[in-house]
């Protein structure tokens, strides 16, 4: 009974909501992800469950004469774990370290996000054509086979190391740069990870604006190594992201705008095989894996938990689409999360 009533006096979480982004795909190598620059109070425990639906039709890829194919399609239930805490001698600087095990399976998820399109009137892609609630999940072309799951299975995912260190600190804000490494503990013929050794680094900034404002930025470069499996389409080496955080107190509650904006993921050059017009173009996969992904998020925070949800839009030119201004990858289609902070 003490130990919980000093716990609860204990201040809540702050920050944004440390979003990574989602995707059977993007999950496999390295997010760094946004924090508050200014230096850790505490050490602190953090315990996250989120549910991503990626959906992603069978699709087709020529480059001369290498073909790939994809077919993304799963509920991915994942749980996070990540210990942070100051260095003792050295208070502005803190390190983390994170893992994740997700669940790759058919979820529940696809009737509700159906029922939603329909009721809203947006573009169902091409879902009622295929079997609801199933697993689906495959990248191969002539050079391998870098995963075929078609059967819910439990992952173990790849390790992960974040280092801060609080370059500048004032009354109204702060800024810091991080160091982030991730280690190859998944195998990637189960969607754990990669297979390889991927690092990045990142400018964060923090500025209060007033006593319930606030707002979080991030830019950062990263390098990922190449699929373990020696397939013919590989991600980009090196790529960028740049996240911006919005949080607004009322009351002791708080609600957090956030956008998250990455470099595509694979390189250019490939085209995807024609065929079943604009909807089967849309609903495929080609605008997740080679175009800029844009996330928005939207969540709440109160005392130590966090919610939140998240949605793909990139806006851009777009003649495929009936909304011509915006991007739509649906991969994932919704994340959904929860979040629990507990100071140490």
């Amino acid at each position: 009974m003490l130990l919980a009533l000093l716990l609860a006096l204990l201040p809540a979480a702050a920050g944004p909501l440390g979003l990574r982004t989602q995707g059977a795909l993007r999950e496999l190598f390295l997010d760094v992800i946004g924090a508050d620059a200014r230096p850790l109070a505490r050490p602190e425990l953090d315990l996250r469950w989120a549910l991503a639906n990626d959906w992603n039709e069978p699709m087709e890829l020529l480059l001369h004469t290498d073909a790939a194919h994809q077919f993304l399609d799963e509920q991915a239930d994942s749980l996070t774990a990540t210990y942070r805490a100051p260095w003792p001698r050295l208070p502005w600087i803190w390190s983390a370290i994170e893992g994740r095990l997700t669940e790759h399976w058919g979820g529940w998820s696809d009737r509700p996000i159906e029922a939603w399109h329909r009721l809203s009137g947006a573009f169902d892609y091409q879902r009622d054509l295929f079997p609801r609630d199933q697993v689906h999940l495959l990248y191969a072309d002539s050079g391998g086979v870098a995963f075929d799951v078609q059967s819910a299975r439990l992952a173990i995912g790849d390790l992960v190391a974040r280092t801060q260190a609080t370059l500048l600190q004032g009354a109204r804000g702060a800024v810091a740069l991080r160091f982030d490494l991730k280690a190859p503990t998944g195998l990637l013929s189960r969607l754990g990870g990669s297979g390889g050794f991927d690092l990045g680094g990142g400018a964060l900034g923090t500025v209060a604006l007033a006593p319930w404002a606030t707002v979080h930025g991030l830019i950062a470069l990263s390098h990922f190594a190449e699929l373990s499996t020696k397939t013919r389409l590989q991600p980009k080496p090196w790529h960028w992201s740049f996240e911006l955080s919005l949080a607004l107190s009322f009351g002791g509650t708080e609600v957090l705008l956030e956008d998250r904006c990455l470099s595509p993921l694979l390189p250019p050059g490939w085209k995807r095989v024609p065929g079943g017009g604009d909807d089967a173009l849309l609903s495929s996969g080609f605008y997740a894996g080679f175009r800029v992904h844009n996330q928005i998020s939207a969540g709440v925070r109160r005392g130590r938990f966090s919610i939140w949800a998240s949605e793909d839009f990139t806006p851009g030119p777009n003649p495929a689409s009936t909304l011509h201004w915006l991007w739509v990858s649906n991969a994932p289609d919704i994340v959904l999360g929860l979040a629990f902070t507990q100071p140490l």
